[in-house]
């Protein structure tokens, strides 16, 4: 099976699509993976939906999903969501219609996939504590480290020690862009970030892991959003 990993979604599926056939994507030959962040701010949350369930992609958390989670969890116990941007309230608007199945499904999305070939994760990994001392928050939103508070400073991949034969796959940080760091230009990467903003008119980047090589395809969606 191949293995393909995608960054950062955030409801572009048209570009997804162009990123799967990019990629020769095949349900039967390879396994997909998502960095997390899958339908919030973009224009077809639901698409994006479909096309997880067409291709059995499988995700790790992201802020954003938790966020989703926790307004669904509302709903379905009879109380009013909080939106704190429209954006939000637009996502869960367009994706209500199947909460039947995608709320179970956010339910039992995990927080890493850890495994022998990889390592995969939203945001990040504490970079002292490492991946057994990294809590639930660190998991969806470390970017900076030591942390700012903000978007701007150094990066937690610029800190910690690569895990040995187990590459780090990542997504979240969209202001710090792809991020591929090898120990030598003939060795495979140890940690690949694949945030390249979709959604703020950047690219979808995905990863081939057997292949250790990005391929992007450029956004559609004319860079008009900026909202780090």
């Amino acid at each position: 099976m191949r293995t393909i990993f995608v960054g950062d979604l955030h409801g572009c599926a048209a570009e997804f699509e162009a990123l799967l056939e990019t990629v020769s994507f095949d349900r039967s030959t390879c396994r997909l993976l998502l960095t997390g962040d899958a339908f919030s701010r973009g224009p077809e949350p639901h698409r994006v939906w479909e096309l997880i369930l067409d291709t059995g992609a499988e995700m790790v958390l992201g802020n954003h999903d938790a966020r989703l989670l926790q307004q669904f969890e509302a709903n379905d116990e009879g109380e009013s969501p909080t939106f704190k941007k429209p954006d939000q309230r637009i996502c869960f608007d367009a994706l209500l219609p199947s909460v039947d199945a995608l709320l179970p499904w956010l339910k039992a999305i995990p927080l890493k996939i850890d495994e022998p070939s990889f390592l995969l994760v939203h945001a990040g990994v504490h970079p002292v504590d490492s991946v057994e001392g990294t809590s639930r928050d660190e998991f969806l939103t470390i970017r900076t480290w030591p942390p700012t508070g903000g978007i701007e400073g150094p990066r937690w991949h610029d800190v910690i020690d690569p895990l040995a034969d187990h590459p780090i796959i990542f997504g979240h940080d969209a202001p710090g862009g792809l991020v591929v760091k090898r120990p030598s230009q003939e060795q495979p990467p140890w940690a690949v970030g694949l945030d390249s903003g979709c959604i703020y008119g950047g690219a979808l980047s995905a990863y081939l892991l057997d292949e250790a090589r990005v391929v992007q395809v450029p956004s559609q969606q004319g860079g008009a959003r900026r909202w780090f």
